[in-house]
């Protein structure tokens, strides 16, 4: 009974270990700060700030304060197999999924899409050092509008 215990004990130690150093080699992992300065929406206006937390399972949150200082969250996964996954809170698109592929190491491509159809095709691309994240986007708002955002993210 011990031994098995033991055995346990270190099957999980491994799997811990093999997540850590997983997530480490994932250059999209960690907290990324918005550069507003940097970044630009059209249309407008840009929100106040943001922060953008990617976890090493594939869900990115997203927490705010948007152009009109009101708190904005939301959130949504990033798996890469090309599967639809719901998103969730008040995402700017108004989108209900979120289809992603894994173009490279370093490239995500994502379709969001509301009631099935298209709202939004995303690419999220870091840079090669790791420190930098560009996401630029094209889709429609709610509204009707047609949008297209380039923004840029420094790693926390």
């Amino acid at each position: 009974m011990k031994r098995m215990r033991a055995l346990l004990v270190i099957f999980v130690l491994v799997l811990a270990a093999g997540s850590l150093a997983w997530a480490k080699d994932d250059p999209f992992v960690g907290t990324w700060k918005l550069n507003v300065a940097a970044s630009k929406f059209d249309p407008g206006p840009a929100p106040q700030s943001q922060i953008r937390t990617w976890g090493a399972d594939g869900n990115v949150s997203i927490m705010g304060v948007n152009a009109a200082g009101k708190a904005q969250n939301y959130s949504y996964m990033i798996k890469g197999d090309g599967k639809d996954y719901p998103t969730s809170g008040a995402i700017p698109n108004g989108s209900d999924t979120i289809n992603t592929k894994k173009v490279n190491a370093n490239t995500y491509t994502a379709i969001f899409t509301k009631a099935g159809k298209q709202v939004e095709a995303t690419k999220f691309e870091v840079s090669k050092d790791g420190k930098s994240l560009t996401i630029t986007l094209t889709g429609v708002l709610p509204d009707g509008r047609a949008m297209k955002n380039e923004t840029h993210w420094d790693k926390q």
